[in-house]
């Protein structure tokens, strides 16, 4: 193991599972450099190129999608008001990258006759179903990466060839919490500590240097307590910084301002904060030992049911997501999980005092990532595919090779 740098730290990721040297290079110089294909649960690979699919007699319709530097939840959104349907009768097996090439399946409730026109998506097939499209009905994703401008070759062609055969943390990426401002999982505890305070604090006083001008002027604004300039200030996009000003402008205290952003966007700072909890005590298990082998008090997998892991039971080991109905692991592992909660000023009764519509449950995720499929070439460009499990970060992977100080400038 090779301890990381202050950014990554920052997030919870502490350690590279490898100890070779950083080789650099970019992810995502051009968009077709990331392609993302999703794979269904049997297998099948919902390619670029078209996949072969089965009609079933039933309501809903299946579509495929191919997008390219286009939102996927904002293309759902986008869909169902060009079909005139509800959001909610949109529905998808997973959330792709943005900036990517992606190939995905999505499913609308009853027939559709024609489909939209929309700028850089194509619609390659369609098919009857009997079900929607959910996350239960994907296994994961392939992806095809090109990682341009390796700095150090050598170093590039040791570290692939280690993780080819060593367990690799199953960390969130860094896009869970975000890279020029990476402060959504503050953002969840200060919601969670219900300290509307420092939720503005880090919201508009924190400024990060690769943020626009136009952003930094409008936090700085905010932040003296000139919620008219900085509302004037800030582009349209930023909807929760805009939400939150109109409120205060309004006269509203700062928590009932703080409670104007959009919920959707609340939860997922909320999630955030969980990710980075399991983050952190990720780090801490690699500490005790190989994440691959179970130890006392460790939580495991055992057919589909979590239990806590006895000598010859076997299992693969997983780690509680803090919130509502998740167990916690038991002797130094449950030690440690009580540990990094009080660092973190919140505990688990946070999850349920918090609004209903706000409460998030807690479920379990595995340690490690099961890469498949991998094959690479490695020059000065670095050509990688290989298949993860629904839930796992590519990025997981990259930064294990370029070993970025500075992940934005690198891409990520």
């Amino acid at each position: 193991m090779k301890v990381a740098p202050p950014f990554d730290k920052d997030l919870g990721l502490e350690y590279y599972v490898t100890d070779t040297c950083p080789a650099g290079g970019v992810i995502k110089k051009n968009v077709e450099d990331f392609v993302v294909e999703e794979v269904l649960k049997d297998g099948v690979v919902v390619a670029l190129e078209g996949v072969s699919l089965k009609s079933t007699i039933g309501g809903w319709t299946w579509i495929h999608v191919v997008k390219q530097n286009v939102d996927t939840l904002k293309l759902a959104v986008l869909l169902a008001k060009k079909l005139g349907i509800s959001y909610k009768d949109v529905s998808l097996g997973g959330i792709k990258d943005t900036r990517a090439l992606t190939s995905q399946i999505f499913s609308v409730r009853g027939s559709v006759d024609k489909l939209p026109e929309v700028p850089n998506v194509k619609f390659l097939g369609i098919w009857s179903m009997d079900r929607p499209m959910t996350p239960g009905e994907i296994y994961g994703n392939r992806f095809t990466i090109v990682l341009r401008d390796v700095e150090d070759v050598k170093c590039a062609e040791e570290t692939v060839e280690k993780l080819s055969r060593t367990p690799l943390p199953n960390y969130y990426g860094y896009q869970r919490f975000g890279t020029i401002r990476p402060v959504s999982h503050m953002l969840g505890r200060a919601l969670l500590k219900k300290d509307a305070e420092e939720f503005f604090h880090i919201m508009f006083c924190r400024i990060y240097p690769q943020e626009s001008e136009n952003a930094k002027k409008a936090r700085e604004y905010a932040c003296r307590g000139q919620f008219d300039k900085a509302l004037e200030t800030f582009p349209k996009r930023f909807l929760e910084e805009r939400a939150l000003l109109r409120k205060l402008i309004r006269g509203s205290d700062m928590w009932n301002s703080v409670m104007a952003i959009p919920p959707q966007i609340l939860r997922i700072y909320i999630e955030a904060f969980q990710s980075y909890i399991f983050n952190k005590l990720l780090s801490r298990r690699m500490e005790l030992g190989p994440i691959n082998k179970p130890i006392e008090g460790d939580l495991v997998e055992v057919n589909g049911q979590v239990v806590y892991y006895t000598e010859g039971l076997g299992g693969d080991v997983v780690l509680p997501i803090v919130g509502i109905g998740a167990r916690a692991p038991s002797g130094r592992v449950g030690e440690i999980y009580v540990k990094i909660l009080k660092e973190e000023k919140v505990d688990t009764s946070a999850f349920y005092k918090m609004p209903k519509w706000l409460r998030v449950y807690g479920s379990y995720r595995r340690a490690v990532l099961k890469i498949t499929e991998f094959i690479y070439t490695v020059g000065r460009d670095i050509e990688l595919r290989f298949i993860l499990p629904k839930g796992g970060y590519a990025t997981v992977v990259l930064r294990e090779i370029v070993k970025p100080a500075d992940p934005p400038a690198h891409g990520f």
